[in-house]
């Protein structure tokens, strides 16, 4: 109490001049209708530009909730597209029966760790068996490849990425569909290199890489990336540099692919490898 008055002492003038001030704009704005419209006209865009701001900072602090939903959003929407079904074929000559079924599914996932300057590259998902993320299942976003897990805890995956020097996938041109090999070489996290395209293939700048569907890591036509560039110096094919779809140094959400078929799949191939490792044993 003390300190209080002390501080009223100290500067009951300006005090003073506030009170005063206060009285003689009330007495102005009760008496005078055209300053007190202007005074409520201000005040009601002074409490709505509050609102606004208030409103952009609630916005803001739930991004993570927004993106969340988005993602899990967009995960939906991908398990809807056509090159997630498989047909089920049946035909007897020139009569066709088709029916389709879900073959692959889409789990979202947040990355929580990532390097992308090094010679093998890691990501961490913060999504693990508990979430029925596995190892082998393949990691898109933004409907470009990303990468493929390899080990999993109950609550978190490392995903070895486009950008790490063991990485493979079987790719296509899109306009041509003659298939290559991507692999990164190091360097730009932005871009990787697609080997095994014959020569003879005819290639322009520009031109759309996507994934094969041949392993069970993509579905087919998951995009890649644009041809950057064209090296011809291999006299049998070309070394085409890719500008990947996914900006590594911006990743932040994840969908992980389980195909639903792969086991079946891989059953049946190491079957007849066995079979042909017992036949021929030398």
């Amino acid at each position: 109490m003390r300190n209080i008055l002390a501080l009223i002492q100290r500067f009951y003038v300006f005090l003073l001049f506030l009170v005063l001030q206060v009285l003689a704009l009330s007495m102005l704005f009760s008496a005078n209708n055209f300053h007190k419209a202007e005074f409520i006209n201000h005040s009601s865009d002074w409490v709505g530009s509050v609102y606004s701001q208030r409103a952009r900072l609630s916005e803001y602090l739930r991004l993570d909730e927004i993106n969340d939903e988005l993602s899990v959003e967009n995960a939906q929407l991908r398990s809807m597209l056509p090159e997630t079904f498989a047909s089920i074929r049946s035909s007897v000559d020139t009569i066709v029966d088709s029916v389709s079924f879900q073959r692959y599914t889409f789990r979202t996932a947040k990355i929580v760790n990532a390097t992308v300057n090094r010679e093998k590259n890691y990501l961490t998902l913060d999504r693990g068996s508990d979430s029925g993320v596995m190892p082998d299942m393949g990691v898109i976003s933004n409907g470009g490849i990303v990468g493929i897990v390899r080990s999993v805890s109950r609550n978190f995956a490392i995903v070895m990425p486009v950008l790490h020097s063991s990485f493979k996938a079987s790719v296509r041109l899109k306009k041509v569909g003659f298939q290559g090999s991507l692999i990164w070489s190091g360097g730009d996290p932005s871009y990787a290199d697609v080997m095994e395209i014959p020569r003879n293939v005819p290639i322009e700048l520009g031109d759309t890489i996507i994934t094969t569907g041949h392993s069970s890591y993509f579905p087919a036509n998951v995009l890649v990336g644009t041809v950057a560039g064209i090296d011809d110096s291999d006299k049998d094919f070309h070394i085409l540099k890719v500008q990947l779809k996914a900006d590594f140094r911006r990743l932040d959400y994840v969908q992980v692919v389980s195909d639903i078929l792969k086991d079946e799949r891989e059953n049946l191939e190491n079957q007849i490898e066995q079979q042909d490792a017992a036949n021929n044993p030398h």
